[in-house]
């Protein structure tokens, strides 16, 4: 028995549906006659076209429900109808502010359980393996760096010995200076 082999598929027939039955045929209509003076009699509308804004599209509207319905609309609304409405939107209207919505999300907290991770161990050692090798880089940097401190804690030291060293020098020379030279003069 194998842990990650993959279980035999059985394959089943599926019974085959049953027929559909026969629909009954249509009984024969007789065909509409159009008449051509009827036809030619009837008018097309044309669609007219309107300046944009409120009251064009509002008349626009209007029309286009007049010709798509075939006939006036009984509670439509009057051009002079629309010119009220325009100036009382006009004056009633203000801008809108919106301040989006602030989100805490540090309030959201994690609500799933603990499940369990399954790995296959293939994978597993070869990220055990990854893992190791950045603990021994880190550890080598580490060291390098522990070096480097001292190398500079070294070079500190001397350059302040030298500087010491340096004024003791400068001292006596200073001396040396006022004792001899200045009796010469």
């Amino acid at each position: 028995m194998g842990l990650f082999t993959k279980k035999e598929e059985k394959k089943r027939e599926m019974p085959s549906l049953p027929e559909l039955p026969k629909l009954p045929e249509l009984p024969d209509f007789p065909e509409m006659k159009r008449d051509d003076e009827d036809y030619n009699n009837e008018k097309i509308s044309q669609l007219p076209s309107f300046p944009n804004g409120s009251l064009g599209n509002k008349f626009s509207q209007y029309n286009i429900k007049e010709a798509v319905s075939g006939k006036k609309e009984e509670e439509g609304e009057d051009a002079d109808e629309f010119a009220e409405d325009e100036k009382e939107m006009q004056t009633m209207r203000k801008p809108l502010v919106v301040e989006p919505k602030k989100i805490n999300y540090s309030r959201f907290e994690k609500t799933k359980e603990a499940e369990p991770i399954f790995v296959r161990i293939d994978k597993f050692e070869e990220g055990s393996k990854i893992f190791e090798d950045a603990k021994k880089q880190i550890s080598e940097i580490e060291k390098m760096f522990d070096d480097l401190k001292r190398v500079k804690e070294n070079e500190e030291e001397e350059l302040k010995n030298f500087e010491e060293e340096l004024r003791q020098i400068k001292e006596k020379i200073e001396k040396i200076d006022d004792n001899i030279f200045s009796k010469v003069e």
